[in-house]
């Protein structure tokens, strides 16, 4: 957390109050989240600047400072997040943008102190990413994935393969798409993967309009309140409950490779190698 849908609702919340503004002054609270250049020359090149966009790329805030004045690029990571109004807990605001004139401001918080915040002169920080979860097309997909043995979900993890989704939308894609988040990537046939790329974009877009997912108190919307997905969730955090295809109970297990993240998915919507799968292969809506 947070992943494409959480990162793409800071996006849109945050793009209307500071594109066209000009900042005051980038208030670096804590320095310890800033990498590439210092704290101090951060708040150099941002003071005075006018904002002339705010983008995403993969899971990053990307905020441009124009013209030419170079981009803001924040990873929130596992518990960071914006806010348009005083965060709760305000002793884990991390920076504030300040815009001139105004009074107006925008907080980062994040608890764990995990996000990231660097300047860029260039646009080429996104360069080790794979293409955008909800841009890429399948045949790139498909040749990204036959190139690995990996598990499929952990394949989908990568963001060299793809980027933007991370734990809770992978194994929502996977359910929708019929596949066992083990399976080798590579074992995937023509059809699983037209399934599992017709899969991802709808989803993430039915998550965008809910605002994301919040199961802990970290990830909340601009305006302090929780994201609606996970109560519509398919498998996530659903484990021992029906199944809302089959009626099966939701089996909770681990993948190799992902340590620490926890997999969901239904042993008969979702087959193990090797075993026969159920004949319905249509998607949940």
């Amino acid at each position: 957390m947070p992943e494409l849908p959480e990162v793409e609702t800071m996006v849109r919340g945050v793009r209307p109050v500071l594109v066209g503004r000009r900042l005051e002054r980038l208030e670096i609270i804590d320095p310890f989240l800033v990498r590439v250049v210092s704290a101090a020359d951060l708040e150099e090149k941002a003071r005075g600047a006018l904002i002339s966009s705010v983008d995403r790329r993969g899971k990053a805030v990307v905020v441009g400072l124009g013209p030419s004045g170079g981009f803001i690029v924040i990873h929130p990571r596992m518990t960071g997040g914006f806010w348009l109004v005083p965060p709760e807990r305000p002793e884990h605001v991390r920076l504030i943008f300040r815009i001139a004139d105004e009074g107006e401001m925008v907080w980062f918080r994040d608890t764990r102190r995990l996000g990231r915040v660097s300047w860029h002169a260039v646009a080429d920080f996104a360069d080790s990413l794979g293409p955008d979860a909800l841009e890429i097309e399948c045949a790139d997909l498909a040749a990204r994935l036959a190139r690995t043995d990996r598990a499929v979900k952990a394949a989908l993890l990568d963001q060299k393969v793809l980027a933007g989704v991370g734990n809770i939308y992978a194994d929502e894609v996977l359910f929708q798409a019929r596949i066992h988040p083990s399976r080798p990537a590579s074992s995937l046939r023509r059809r699983e993967l037209t399934r599992l790329h017709a899969a991802i974009a709808p989803l993430l877009l039915r998550a965008i309009e809910l605002e994301g997912s919040s199961f802990d108190g970290d990830y909340r919307t601009l305006l302090g309140k929780e994201g609606g997905y996970l109560k519509q969730a398919l498998v996530h955090l659903r484990e021992g409950e029906a199944c809302r295809s089959c009626g099966s109970a939701i089996v909770k297990t681990r993948i190799a490779g992902l340590i620490g993240r926890p997999t969901y998915f239904c042993p008969r919507c979702q087959p193990g190698p090797g075993r026969a799968g159920r004949k319905r292969g249509d998607r949940v809506s």
